[in-house]
């Protein structure tokens, strides 16, 4: 990220604008005159609060619902899911999405990740990059971003567990407990808690998420089919704020990051999948799902350099993220899953008989 800002000669001058406090300043028009209103004056827009919707379990089975378990999926995700081209002509930051109803409905994507930032004026959080300098999103608002994701769920609740990972952009302060209780209150306020897979349904009566993995392991795909697991990708005093002092998950909607050993941790994020290879392979063994990624630079999806994508989905994570989950002009490379339909059994820990069909059948998504 410094090296993109660094490009551009703005990271002295504007690194504090992008991570201050206020993640909503807007630059003043170009033609505003010494009368112009302050810009203060104006009242922000603020999305509606929504309405929690509760569960409505979806008749369909497959074959292997019961024997299935949600880590033996291997699934396309997008990076920076709501990301819209700015107008700074950087590299990393020249890829475009679809909102997000529509990568799961015409791409094949289940897995989503969402960068939030504290908007101090509506008292919510808003998705985008960077403030000023890359903020383009197609859903302003988290809440905007849930209420498209549970509208396309509801209505194909054939699906397999989505996966959305939450990425928080703000710093460590004495307000980290108390935007942690909002964001999972966000959640809340779309999602009522049967819709999640949650760190309390993983831990049971163990004495942690851990041991319940351990013992019981995920959740088959008849019991996680058609809801969401969403998981916290952030290290730090923020993630020591939501477990309790890396201890556990109790009551919380989210998987936190961690050490293999500590007992809160179910999901990893290891980016590199050949730097990291035998990081996601130690995962794996513990029964953890782990987010990889097919590619980090657009620049080199435009010379169609293949090799990470290919140790991706050969590493067996369950989770590949993406920047180009559908080819575009110009761009020789996307990526899809190896015969998915649209995901697929991960390599090297689904059991036997395991196809891609009875993860996830589309003759049987919508209602």
């Amino acid at each position: 990220m410094i090296r993109a800002l660094s490009a551009l000669g703005l990271y002295g001058s504007l690194v504090l604008v992008a991570y201050g406090c206020s993640s909503t300043a807007e630059a003043p028009p170009a033609d505003a005159g010494a009368d112009a209103a302050p810009e203060e004056d104006a009242a922000p827009v603020c999305p509606v609060a929504p309405t929690p919707a509760p569960f409505v379990k979806g008749t369909t089975t497959l074959p292997m619902d019961g024997t299935l378990r949600v880590n033996h999926i291997q699934a396309k995700a997008t990076h920076n899911s709501y990301h819209r081209i700015p107008k700074a002509t950087v590299p990393e930051w020249q890829y475009d999405h679809v909102p997000l109803d529509r990568q799961f409905d015409e791409q094949g994507v289940r897995g989503v990740e969402l960068d939030i930032h504290w908007d101090d004026e509506c008292g919510r959080y808003k998705v985008f990059h960077i403030g000023l300098l890359d903020d383009l999103t197609s859903c302003t608002y988290l809440v905007e971003c849930l209420v498209a994701m549970r509208g396309w769920s509801a209505s194909h609740p054939g699906h397999h567990p989505i996966f959305v990972q939450i990425e928080p952009k703000f710093t460590s302060s004495a307000a980290d407990g108390e935007r942690l209780a909002a964001l999972d209150k966000e959640i809340l306020s779309v999602f009522e808690r049967p819709w999640l897979v949650t760190p309390d349904e993983l831990k049971g009566s163990a004495g942690s998420v851990a041991e319940g993995l351990a013992q019981r392991g995920w959740p088959t795909l008849g019991e996680a089919r058609g809801r969401f697991v969403f998981y916290l990708n952030t290290g730090g005093s923020v993630r020591d704020a939501y477990t309790f002092g890396r201890k556990n998950l109790d009551g919380r909607l989210m998987f936190a990051e961690g050490n293999l050993d500590e007992p809160f941790v179910a999901i990893q994020v290891s980016n590199d999948p050949i730097g990291d290879a035998d990081a996601i392979k130690r995962a794996l063994a513990k029964n953890l799902i782990v987010r990889t990624r097919a590619d980090s630079d657009p620049s080199t999806a435009k010379t169609n350099q293949t090799a990470a994508r290919e140790a991706a989905f050969a590493s067996g994570a369950q989770i590949v993220s993406t920047d180009f989950p559908a080819q575009v002009p110009s761009v020789p490379y996307f990526v899809t899953v190896p015969e998915g339909t649209p995901s697929r059994c991960a390599p090297t820990v689904a059991p036997q008989g395991c196809t891609s069909l009875a993860i996830e059948d589309p003759s049987k998504l919508a209602r």
